[in-house]
């Protein structure tokens, strides 16, 4: 969990880099590149990693909608 801390830190970081030289007069080019880079790094790196890592050893069934068991449910 320290790892995907640390990494979403840098991502905000290069966010703002990113967005500062594109609104100051950096590189365009490489303004874009860089905020591009860094929501690449957070939506497929460290949002599937932190899933990953908080939805372990957890059981799923329990949050998955079935209209079959609520009607053994009524039913009782």
């Amino acid at each position: 969990m320290r790892i995907i801390s640390i990494l979403l830190i840098a991502v905000i970081i290069t966010l703002i880099i990113g967005f500062y030289n594109l609104y100051n007069g950096g590189d365009y080019a490489l303004a874009q590149k860089t905020i591009g880079c860094a929501v690449v790094t957070l939506f497929f790196v460290i949002i599937p990693a932190f899933l990953i890592v908080r939805y372990k050893d957890k059981k799923l069934k329990s949050f998955i909608w079935n209209p079959d068991m609520m009607k053994s449910d009524e039913e009782e």
